[in-house]
């Protein structure tokens, strides 16, 4: 809690350092730039040479700190850097654009963002590099904008991860529709087990990963409706891929990690699909995405005899409102920025989700939880997440979460008998 305490305050003092710059002194010349290039530094350091190069770098710092009211691991209620990323990015001739981002302090996986992306127009673009498999309305919402400290449990286990590949992707006019289609390298063996809370990672791909998404917003042209009904967007995506022989069977873990579904025996084809809504109406929004998975169990069961399918489903539905006033954006800018003008803006947001694991035949067996079992023994674990999110400016905000899980089998509950647990996250950000 200390380091959390330090961690604040030199959050706080670093945003009234920045909003607290005063301008140039009148009559004090500052050097110009040279001939055909121009700097600045806000909201992020950049540089432009002439009309064809553009480069900016791009820093993102969050830190968490976690209490709950059953521990598990006293480990998990120690300060812990959630992401240290730097990265550049830039374009080349107003048509090429590139990225590249690096997580600091993390060996599996460092490398982020690595694309470079070629516009022929906004209806046709293309991507190729290390980057989102594009699936899923949370998954594909950048970190730093998020109005909970974690992505939805579905989204966590279902979602594609970053890999290695290409896609074709563009939108038309006032983003009425947009598309992302692509074929990607997953990981040829799977991966060790990593900390769940780093959602970034998403879901096991292994092997060619091919996926795609659409969205649409039916009603944009329509006039006299509520803005919040015109820009209401529906989306929609699937990902296809293999997973190789062996145990590898999506996992089901808790907003902490904590397993309460293990692993099966799968071999075969996963399926992943999903359907979402958004609508930004003001200062408020509401969003609901459902989620869903297969894995093939081919030669699985005794005689090598094919199982039924093991699945992961999940949804959730969320709401946020600015208290402040300011209008819901992707990023919110406050209308007086800390210290600057007022205080910032403030944020409540509610989220209710569930996540369930199971088979989807029974072929009239009793329901074991091993991981060869005909009939899977079910499990599901149900979260309520209540957040309030202080954005003191452009760079800098604080998130506090409290979450409440139930598990539907207490045996395979974080703590056994124990079926709701709270846990209450506090995350600081430093975002450019």
């Amino acid at each position: 809690m200390r380091r959390l305490l330090v961690a604040a305050l030199w959050t706080l003092g670093a945003g009234v350092a920045v909003a607290g710059q005063t301008p140039a002194t009148p009559g004090v010349q500052v050097p110009a730039d040279p001939p055909g290039m121009r700097a600045n530094f806000l909201p992020r350091p950049r540089v432009r040479i002439g009309d064809w190069l553009t480069v900016e770098m791009i820093a993102k710092l969050q830190g968490d700190v976690a209490r709950f009211d059953q521990v598990v691991d006293e480990e998990d209620e120690e300060f812990y850097w959630r992401r240290r990323r730097l990265g550049i990015r830039g374009e080349l001739w107003n048509r090429v654009e590139f990225e590249v981002e690096r997580e600091f302090g993390y060996d599996e996986e460092p490398w982020r963002d690595v694309y470079i992306n070629v516009r022929a127009s906004d209806l046709f673009e293309v991507r190729g590099g290390k980057f989102k498999v594009p699936f899923g309305l949370d998954n594909l919402t950048g970190s730093t904008s998020h109005d909970f400290i974690f992505r939805s449990l579905a989204t966590r286990t279902l979602s594609p991860g970053r890999a290695i590949g290409g896609m074709a992707h563009g939108e038309t006019d006032r983003r009425r529709f947009t598309y992302a289609f692509g074929v990607f390298d997953g990981r040829d063996v799977p991966s060790p087990d990593v900390l769940f809370v780093d959602d970034d990672l998403g879901g096991d791909s292994f092997g060619t990963t091919v996926g795609g998404r659409v969205t649409v917003q039916p009603f944009d042209a329509l006039d006299g409706l509520p803005r919040g009904l015109r820009n209401m967007e529906f989306g929609g995506n699937a990902v296809w891929s293999e997973v190789p022989t062996g145990q590898y069977g999506f996992r089901g873990r808790s907003v902490f990690g904590y397993e309460f579904f293990e692993q099966v025996y799968v071999s075969g084809d996963r399926l992943r699909v999903g359907a979402d809504v958004a609508m930004l109406a003001g200062p408020t929004s509401l969003k609901a995405e459902w989620l869903s998975g297969w894995d093939d169990r081919h030669g699985q069961g005794l005689g090598d005899i094919d199982l039924p399918q093991v699945f992961s489903r999940g949804w959730y539905v969320a709401g946020t409102w600015l208290l402040t006033g300011e209008e819901k954006e992707e990023d919110v800018r406050p209308s007086r920025p800390f210290v600057q003008r007022g205080l910032g803006a403030l944020e409540a947001a509610v989220r209710y989700e569930r996540l369930t694991f199971g088979s989807t035949d029974d072929q009239g067996e009793p329901a074991f939880a091993n991981p060869r079992a005909v009939n899977l023994l079910r499990n599901r674990d149900d979260a309520w997440t209540f957040g309030l999110s202080w954005i003191l400016n452009r760079w800098f905000k604080l998130q506090a979460n409290g979450i409440r899980e139930s598990f539907s089998d207490i045996e395979r509950a974080p703590i056994v008998g124990t079926p709701v647990h709270w846990s209450f996250v506090v995350r600081f950000q430093f975002a450019m």
